[in-house]
C-alpha cells in the first residue's frame, strides 16, 4: 500500500505464488468519502499527511485472449483512488447479484489483494469501519482457503499456517495493519461492452484481523488492491490477461465540487495504448521488493535546475534503501531530507515577497497567504528529471489550496510535498493528469501529459 493504502510501504512481504490467468481495464474513480465533507481543509490534509508518511496455485490461461475488462475506479476524498470489484458466487438475492462489489484502495507499492472478510466479526478478528457489509467469504460457493499441504508448501512457512490454513500479515508505516488467511475466488469485473466479466481462482487475502482509519462507516474502500512487482498481483497472477502491463490516469480531486469527480480507467493488457509521444524512463526492482523504483537525476524549478542537489541524494544503497519510488498509494510526494532542504531554500526565493504562513498547515511545511480564488497562474512548476524522461508537474498538481479559517478573502497555497528520512516517493497528487504506463516486462515507465478528466 505504501506503499498501500495512502501510505508509505510494505514493511513485511509475503511469499511469492505462481502465475495465473489479456487486457482489463479497471474504472478508476476518485472515491469521495462522504464522511469527510464536513471536515476542513486543514482537517482532511492532517490525515491525509499521516498517511503519506506511513503496500494461483496452478498456472491458467483467460478463455477469451481479447477479454478486455473495464471495472469502475473512483476517489474518496482525500486522495484516496479506488477500485471497484466484484467478488464471489452467491444465491441471487433481491439486494444483491450473484456478487458482491466492493471498492478497493490502488496501491503501486505492494502486491497482495486483501480486503476485510466476516471473520473479522468474529471473536479475536478486528474490522475498520466500511459502508458495505464485510465480505461474507463463508457464504460464496467459489471461495477456497488455501490450505497448508505437502502439495503447496512452498506457499506456507511454518509460521504461517494457521488451523490448517495459510496465512498473510502486512502491517505498513502509518499502523495499518492487515492479517488474515490466502484464499482463491472468483472476481468480477465490468468489461467494455457493458457485460460482467469473471476471472476465476485469484489469490487473494482475507482479512480477520484489520487496522485503518478511513473514517466512519461512510467509509466505502474494503481493502487494498495491490500492484507491486511479486506474484500476489493481479498483474502478476491474470499475466495472460495483463501481460504485465497496466496503465492509469489520476484525475485531479476538487474539494469544493466533490460531486462530480470524473470517472477513469484503471487499464490492463491490450487495452494499454502505447502512445508514441510518452516519455520513457526505466522501472527497477531491487531485491524482493514490491514497490517500483525509478532513477531519479534531479529536479528543476520554473525550468531552473537547483545545481545544489547532488545525484548521491537520490542514490539506492546497498542494503535496497534509498532512491525512488513512485506509488499510487502515497497521497504527497515525498523528498530525502538533503533534496527538500534544497527544494524548499529554493521555493523560498522564488515566493521572496509573499508573506509566509507562520503555521505548519495541516502538517505542509512551506504556506503563504494570499487573497482568494487566484487560481494557479502565477505558482511554478516543477520537473523531476529521471532517467531519459522529464515529469513536468504544473502547478495545480505541486500545490495544495486551502481556506483561511474566518476570512471570506484569503487562503493559503502550500508545497504538497514533505520530507523524508530514508527514500524519495512520486505520490499520487504529483501524477495528476498524466498517463502513465507499467511495462513490468521490459521494466519501463511511460507517462506524458493528459487531461484526465476525458480518460473515459
Amino acid at each position: 500500500m505504501s506503499w498501500a493504502l495512502c501510505i508509505l510501504f510494505f514493511l513485511l512481504q509475503t511469499n511469492a505464488l505462481t502465475e495465473i490467468a489479456n487486457g482489463i481495464k479497471l474504472q478508476l474513480s476518485h472515491a469521495s468519502l462522504v464522511f469527510e465533507n464536513n471536515l476542513s481543509h486543514e482537517q482532511r490534509n492532517q490525515r491525509l499527511l499521516s498517511q503519506s508518511y506511513a503496500s494461483s496455485l496452478v498456472s491458467r490461461k483467460s478463455k477469451n485472449p481479447n477479454l478486455l475488462i473495464r471495472p469502475q475506479v473512483g476517489i474518496q476524498s482525500p486522495y484516496y483512488y479506488m477500485v471497484k470489484i466484484g467478488i464471489g458466487t452467491f444465491k441471487p438475492e433481491p439486494r444483491y447479484p450473484s456478487f458482491r462489489s466492493y471498492y478497493l484502495y490502488m496501491d503501486s507499492g505492494s502486491d497482495l489483494l486483501w480486503m476485510q472478510c466476516e471473520g473479522c466479526r468474529a471473536s479475536g478478528g478486528r474490522c475498520f469501519p466500511q459502508k458495505e457489509p464485510v465480505y461474507p467469504n463463508n457464504r460464496s460457493s467459489s471461495y477456497r482457503p488455501i490450505l497448508c499441504n505437502k502439495n503447496n508448501n512452498s506457499l506456507c512457512e511454518p509460521n504461517h499456517c494457521i488451523n490448517g490454513s495459510c496465512s498473510y500479515n502486512m502491517s505498513y508505516l502509518d499502523n495499518t495493519f492487515s492479517s488474515g488467511i490466502l484464499a482463491s475466488e472468483n472476481f468480477v469485473f465490468n468489461s467494455d461492452v457493458g457485460r460482467t466479466e469473471v476471472v476465476r481462482n485469484l489469490v487473494f487475502g482475507c482479512g480477520v484481523y484489520n487496522r485503518k482509519t478511513y473514517g466512519n462507516s461512510s467509509n466505502q474502500i474494503a481493502g487494498v488492491m495491490g500492484l507491486g512487482w511479486g506474484s500476489y498481483s493481479i498483474v502478476a497472477q491474470a499475466n495472460s490477461i495483463t501481460r504485465g502491463i497496466f496503465s492509469y490516469c489520476l484525475p485531479p480531486v476538487d474539494n469544493k465540487n466533490t460531486s462530480n469527480w470524473p470517472i477513469t480507467y484503471l487499464r490492463f493488457g491490450g487495452d494499454v495504448i502505447k502512445r508514441p509521444d510518452l516519455k520513457v524512463t526505466p522501472l527497477l526492482r531491487v531485491k524482493d521488493q514490491t514497490v517500483y523504483h525509478l532513477v531519479l537525476q534531479g529536479i528543476s524549478i520554473n525550468n531552473k535546475r537547483l545545481t545544489s542537489l547532488s545525484d548521491r541524494d537520490f542514490q539506492l544503497r546497498g542494503d535496497g534503501s534509498g532512491g525512488c519510488i513512485i506509488d499510487s498509494g502515497t497521497p504527497f510526494s515525498r523528498l530525502v531530507q538533503p533534496a527538500y532542504t534544497v527544494l524548499i531554500k529554493a521555493l523560498k526565493r522564488h515566493f521572496w515577497n509573499r508573506r509566509s504562513s507562520k503555521l505548519n498547515l495541516g502538517g505542509l511545511e512551506l504556506c503563504y497567504e494570499r487573497r482568494k480564488n487566484e487560481g494557479y497562474k502565477n505558482l511554478p512548476s516543477m520537473t523531476f528529471h529521471f532517467k531519459n524522461a522529464d515529469l513536468v508537474v504544473r502547478p495545480e498538481s505541486l500545490f495544495l489550496v486551502l481556506d483561511k479559517i474566518g476570512s471570506v478573502k484569503g487562503e493559503y497555497f502550500c508545497l504538497a510535498i514533505i520530507p523524508s528520512d530514508f527514500i524519495s516517493v512520486l505520490g499520487s497528487y504529483q501524477q495528476t493528469n498524466q498517463r502513465f504506463v507499467y511495462d513490468t516486462k521490459q521494466n519501463q515507465l511511460l507517462f506524458g501529459p493528459q487531461d484526465c478528466s476525458k480518460d473515459a
